[in-house]
């Protein structure tokens, strides 16, 4: 099938096969009103990273599925520009197969790429901002856009009313205040925000993040952290700043009782 690939220059044109494949779906990010979703692909013996794209946009706008189910998708085999390599446009509508359950999701992600070292998350330099607040790398430095790591801590915390995370790695390097794009806790974030949860909301979560949060979360056997890339941004020198993707396990409903 002859196709003209987003990631070629004007007036080149390149056969470009469309491939069905199926992908364990590990991540759905929010972003504003759209949603960032990768996952897991098993090629030969090696499982790594794609990121469904949409033709005309990098984001969905509704995505109805949930991590931990398997979707088929129909994607053009060419990869995006760099430090996306994983990107892949989505050609076809997707269909859900089966899923798995979060322990098993978990362990496929740690097959994947996976750190214990900040250098190794992206497979170069990462810089702090100039505010101390948060990291990023550079595009043309950037090998992928996304890794699993493990961590020796990690906190969660409000700033400035978003939700933020600092993370101490395997190798004891720190990422300090990254911002928290899993959809499953932006949402549990919301809930637990509701008016009619009654007064003293952002007091209660606060307490929870810093008392029950530790047990809950970093102590649990299937405790895990995948950090990615967001796209360069002009306006602060095309840099991509590190975020905190998804935090395994995934929060509970039951928990909001508790607080």
């Amino acid at each position: 099938m002859l196709r003209i690939s987003p990631n070629i220059k004007p007036g080149v044109i390149t056969c470009i096969r469309r491939v069905s494949t199926k992908l364990l779906i590990t991540e759905i990010t929010r972003m504003a009103k759209s949603f960032c979703v990768i996952g897991l692909q098993r090629e030969g013996g090696r499982i790594q990273s794609l990121r469904p794209v949409r033709s005309l946009a990098k984001s969905w706008t509704c995505f109805p599925h949930q991590r931990g189910d398997v979707v088929e998708f129909s994607l053009l085999i060419a990869p995006g520009q760099p430090p996306h390599v994983e990107d892949r446009v989505s050609t076809r509508d997707f269909r859900k197969r089966t899923a798995v359950s979060e322990s098993d999701l978990v362990a496929y992600l740690r097959k994947a790429e996976c750190t214990d070292c900040l250098r190794g998350l992206f497979d170069c330099p990462i810089y702090p901002n100039d505010s101390g607040r948060g990291a990023y790398a550079l595009p043309g430095e950037a090998r992928r856009s996304i890794c699993g790591c493990q961590t020796q801590n990690l906190r969660l915390e409000f700033y400035a009313s978003k939700l933020r995370a600092t993370l101490v790695l395997g190798s004891g390097e720190v990422l300090r205040d990254l911002p928290v794009v899993d959809r499953d806790w932006l949402d549990f974030v919301d809930r637990a925000l509701a008016a009619e949860r009654g007064a003293n909301r952002f007091s209660r979560l606060e307490r929870f993040l810093s008392s029950q949060f530790h047990y809950k979360i970093v102590s649990y056997p299937d405790h895990f952290v995948r950090v990615g890339l967001t796209r360069p941004y002009r306006a602060s020198g095309e840099r991509c700043y590190l975020m905190l993707d998804t935090l395994f396990p995934l929060p509970k409903a039951d928990w909001l009782e508790e607080f």
